[in-house]
Parts: C-alpha cells; structure tokens; sequence
C-alpha cells in the first residue's frame, strides 16, 4: 500500500511515529531480546537503532528509503517499510503474533500507520 503525505519532512514524521508505536505495541523483548532492551528508550532513540539497524552488526545496507526494524533493542518488530519522498509504501497482508509482536495492538499495517496519522496529527493541534 502507499500513502502519500504533503512533505518528505511530514513522511519522515509519520514513519517515525509508526516505529515508535509499534516499538511500544510490541509489549517487551523476545527470547535473549532482554540483552538489549531499553525501557527507557524515546522515540528518537527507537528510530535511530530501528533505522540504523543497530541491534545487528555490520552496515545498513538497503539504502536510505529503506526501513527495516527486524529487532529493535530486543523487541520483535518485523516492521518493513519504504519513505521515498513524500510516500510511504508498506506491506498490506496480515501481521502475525508470533512475528511481529505490534500486532496485538494494530492488526494490519494500515491500522498502524492511521494511528500514527492521528498522532501527528493530534500532536500538530496542540
């Protein structure tokens, strides 16, 4: 699916609103996940090691559109998504449970992009 927003700039919001939602949705790590986990990460911090893929060694590789937020400090997020430009492009078949651990929360991607929409959009009226 792809959604289109005004900016590149109000893309990249959105994108980093829906890691750190999903990051939150996802409860608490998975298996030797507790290795890494911050429970006191903020969102800035989420994205930064979900973007950077910083739970894995090596480069990031995938190029800079690309989001892949596989494990993010323990927390399986299975999260993949594309930001080129002002579009964001995501999966749109149905999450698993045991696989991406958000999905308790939102259960399809979409749901977890319209919330972190209204969100951003909330926090904008504010």
């Amino acid at each position: 699916m792809k959604r289109k927003y005004q900016s590149k700039e109000a893309a990249m919001a959105i994108a980093k609103s829906a890691i750190w939602l999903a990051w939150n949705a996802c409860g608490g790590t998975s298996g030797m996940g507790f290795l890494k986990d911050n429970k006191g990460a903020n969102k800035e911090q989420v994205w930064d090691q979900a973007y950077n893929k910083k739970d894995y060694s090596g480069e990031r590789g995938g190029g800079p559109e690309n989001v892949d937020a596989d494990y993010v400090f323990g927390r399986m997020m299975k999260l993949r998504f594309t930001v080129e430009g002002d579009t964001i492009t995501f999966d749109d078949y149905d999450p698993q449970k045991d696989y991406q651990s958000w999905c308790g929360k939102y259960t399809t991607f979409a749901s977890l992009f319209d919330d972190a929409e209204a969100v951003l959009t909330k926090t904008q009226a504010a």
